[in-house]
């Protein structure tokens, strides 16, 4: 059984759906609801380690290893700042850290309660990105939340590699464990464009093939996407074009090679 906390339901689903696999908990009581949560899943391998600073440098260790993100998981307060050291390691040698932090619900903060300091972008310019999460109590809470940690995620790896910062609001009850399965979430996923120079389309072809619906955005482009109008009419039959005035269409050797599902070469 997993947290009844939507926010954590969904952080937990797409880290699984984006390949994370590794995981280091530190102890605490604000966290409990997403190390149960995480440590309850087979395809994570979940480290413990009891020092938070400890721990931050450990998950380094593993991104380095794997070559892929990993993260680590602390509860709310100055727990979180003794991760600052190793968040400071990942951002200048380039690791995938994805530092996780329970927090208490903002109205708490600021009010003299134990354990509380303001979380959100407590590491400044040492992470790439920094979220906090929503607390999920309509659809559109839950949008946003999937929208954010799938942003955070993917920026792991977006023009260089390096940490991120989630944050996890978490009110009472924390210790309720009545989900019987993970939601079924939206992936969200980078397509980095196309060089001029690189002209191996095939597995971006065969994604856009798979869809019965396909629309182009088209931005201002480079010059050298420039191409003959032989290619226009065929195109506009099997796209939605959405432009401005100043576009300029893409490169022929991507566009011309796509066709409706089957592929026809």
């Amino acid at each position: 059984m997993y947290s009844d906390k939507k926010n954590i339901l969904q952080l937990v689903a797409l880290l699984k759906a984006h390949g994370v696999r590794k995981i280091v908990l530190c102890p605490g009581s604000r966290n409990a609801a997403i190390v149960h949560t995480l440590a309850n899943i087979e395809d994570f391998t979940c480290y413990s380690v009891t020092d938070e600073r400890s721990a931050g440098f450990f998950a380094i260790g593993l991104a380095l290893q794997g070559g892929g993100p990993a993260a680590v998981c602390c509860t709310s307060g100055s727990a979180l700042l003794n991760l600052h050291p190793a968040v400071a390691e990942a951002f200048y040698q380039q690791v995938p850290l994805i530092v996780i932090s329970a927090d208490r619900p903002a109205a708490w903060i600021g009010q003299m309660d134990g354990q509380t300091l303001p979380q959100p972008h407590v590491f400044g310019t040492l992470v790439k990105m920094s979220v906090n999460l929503p607390e999920v109590h309509t659809e559109e809470d839950e949008w946003f939340c999937n929208r954010l940690i799938n942003e955070a995620i993917l920026e792991t790896t977006h023009h260089g590699k390096g940490p991120v910062h989630i944050n996890v609001p978490i009110s009472e009850p924390i210790y309720r464990f009545t989900a019987k399965t993970l939601p079924e979430v939206r992936v969200i996923t980078r397509y980095q464009g196309l060089s001029v120079y690189d002209r191996d389309y095939k597995e971006l072809i065969e994604r856009l093939n798979k869809y019965n619906k396909r629309m182009v955005v088209v931005g201002q482009m480079s010059l050298i996407y420039l191409f003959e109008k032989k290619y226009v009419k065929p195109l506009y039959k099997h796209f939605a074009w959405l432009t401005e005035h100043l576009a300029i269409r893409p490169s022929p050797a991507f566009l011309s090679r796509i066709s409706t599902p089957p592929f026809i070469p």
